[in-house]
């Protein structure tokens, strides 16, 4: 809404199983909720799934490298979670540090798309995997 709420909050909560899968779309209710996807609608919703890719990126001296990055849709209105981009080389231990926030857009809906990166340009990795970890606030 233009202008925002002012003097009250636009904010909602998630109630419900957060390990739910109700419409068998691969995503769980908490999943559904964080990246506002379309719960419930008996049909997959490949929009709100997170996507991991690469995009070249100026280094900072004119020169661009090629960089690791994961695109997601996130509620705004999901005020009640904790949204966290964290890269690995084992998928055993993850790094939250090793990565950085590239872009936000707003899509009109409630929702925006992010875009981050991994810190490290692929020609120095070995392996890396890239993930979104979402989880409630205590």
């Amino acid at each position: 809404m233009p202008g925002g709420s002012p003097g009250t909050t636009d904010s909602t909560t998630f109630s419900g199983d957060p390990n739910a899968d109700e419409n068998n779309d691969g995503l769980t209710a908490l999943l559904e909720y964080a990246l506002g996807s379309t719960g419930g609608d008996g049909a997959t919703s490949p929009e709100s799934f997170p996507k991991p890719g690469t995009q070249f990126f100026d280094d900072g001296s004119g020169q661009f490298d090629e960089y690791l990055t994961l695109t997601y849709r996130r509620n705004l209105a999901a005020d009640d979670l904790d949204f966290e981009v964290q890269v690995g080389s084992d998928l055993s231990a993850w790094d939250p540090l090793g990565t950085t926030p590239v872009s936000a857009t707003a899509n009109g809906d409630g929702t925006e798309t992010v875009v981050w990166r991994s810190l490290t340009p692929v020609k120095n990795l070995v392996r890396e995997f890239i993930r979104l970890r979402v989880q409630q606030k205590p």
